[in-house]
This record gives structure tokens, sequence and C-alpha cells, in this order.
């Protein structure tokens, strides 16, 4: 099971890895399109999610290698350094529990591959800002004959892998680091609230995103946008994720 778990969380790391790590360089001042808001904080943003990503997994990895080898001085040294809680055998017990995991790292990997692709269709015009590069062009085949916005579905796939990895009550953040409640009633709650707060800014920054990155290629091809726009009426899954993420935004407002 520890070696399972092992694999999967290496696997999904370096999913991780790939699908927030920009592909090209940052265009120049000339080509980008002035950042408001939280994209200001783009260029940047990926440095964080991986740092803190890879620290939750070579926790994870420690713990499950450590009970593994219970007896050994540096295993008992690990899991007591990594494990805070009143009950440190129930929580070695509960990490075991992998479901969620294998959910999560399989959205992470499916979301990693959509963008992969995108980066690799678009090549040198796929930025993190918005931008509209020296001799641009408007790509429409790959993952963008099928919705406009495809990287943004690997996005929502990567972002819900790591909430179903790292926010539930068999990972080491919940159950060992001592930063969440013990009683499972209000576990319950925390949970709940804290995948509300992950999530739903996500959809909302990627709803302004997504309509911001339609005005700038309208404005910049015309009737060619215009024209793949009628081919390709739908921003990310055709009928579900489009419909969320309005859903979403329409009780914010």
């Amino acid at each position: 099971m520890a070696l399972s778990k092992v694999l999967l969380l290496i696997s999904a790391a370096t999913g991780i890895q790939y699908s927030v790590t920009p592909p090209t360089a940052r265009p120049s001042t000339e080509e980008r399109l002035k950042p408001g808001g939280w994209e200001v904080a783009a260029p940047y943003l990926h440095v964080v999610v991986k740092g803190i990503y890879w620290a939750l997994t070579l926790c994870e990895i420690a713990v499950a290698c450590a009970t593994s080898y219970l007896s050994s001085a540096i295993s008992q040294t690990i899991l007591n350094g990594l494990i805070h809680g009143s009950n440190s055998l129930q929580a070695l017990q509960r990490m075991h529990q992998m479901p969620q995991f294998l959910i999560g790292t399989c959205c992470i990997l499916t979301g990693s591959f959509i963008r992969t692709r995108c980066y690799r269709t678009l090549g040198r015009m796929f930025t993190f800002e918005l931008s509209i590069r020296k001799a641009h062009k408007l790509v429409t085949s790959g993952p963008y004959s099928i919705v406009r916005h495809p990287s943004y579905t690997g996005a929502i796939l990567v972002g819900a892998g790591i909430a179903f990895c790292h926010l539930n009550r068999g990972s080491w953040l919940v159950i060992c680091s001592g930063l969440f409640p013990e009683d499972p009633r209000t576990l319950k709650h925390v949970l709940y609230v804290l995948w509300g707060a992950f999530m739903t800014p996500a959809c909302i920054a990627m709803n302004g995103r997504m309509k911001k990155e339609d005005a700038m290629l309208e404005k910049a091809f015309g009737q060619e946008w215009r024209d793949w726009a009628k081919r390709v009426p739908y921003w990310m899954i055709p009928y579900i994720i489009d419909l969320i993420i309005d859903s979403i935004v329409a009780v914010r407002i």
C-alpha cells in the first residue's frame, strides 16, 4: 500500500510540475495586455503552487515510507516530527485510505495531459500572461477545435485533483499536520468550506480571464475569431463546466 501511494504521489507531483510551469519565456512588455487584479501575480503564482505541492508530497512520502519500517529509529524520528495530534495511531491507519487520493491523481494527470497538449499546439503563443505575440496566429486546431479554452479545462481538473489529494480525511495535511480539528463532524464542515474557498475563486477568476482573452483575440483577429467562435461556441467542456462556472458567478453576483 505504501509503495502504491508513493508512486501515485510522485506521479501527481510530476503532473503538477508540468501543468503549472510556463512553457515559454515571458512575453515582452509591448506584447502583454496590462494585468489587473490577481493577474499581476500570474508570472509568480506557479512557483508558490509547485513549492507548496512538493512540500506536501515529500511529507506524505516520508510518512508513508516510515510507516512501512516502524522498527527503524529514523522512521520513529520522522513520525514524531511529522505527526501531530492526540491519536497518532488512528492517523497512520487513515493515511492508507486511498480512494480520494486515487481520484485526485487521475484528475491531475488528465489535466496535465490536456495542458501539455495545449502547450504543444500553441507553441510560442502559449503564455501565462494575456498577450499578443509578434507574428501571432489564431490557432483553431487540436484541442482548440473542440473548445476555445481547453487549457482552463485542464487547470480546473488539476485544481480539483489537488483538493481531492490533500483536502481529504486521509491526507497528511488534514490528519497529521495538527492544523485541522480532530472532531469528525467539525472537520467535515471545515473541509467543505475549504473546498469552496479553493475552487470558487478559481472558477470566478477563470470566468473573467476567458472573457478578457476572447475580447483580446477578437480585437486582434476580427472576423477570423468570430467565425471560429461560431464553430466552437464553448469555453471549456460543452454543456457542463461552462454552465457550472456561469452558475457560480451568478450566485456570487
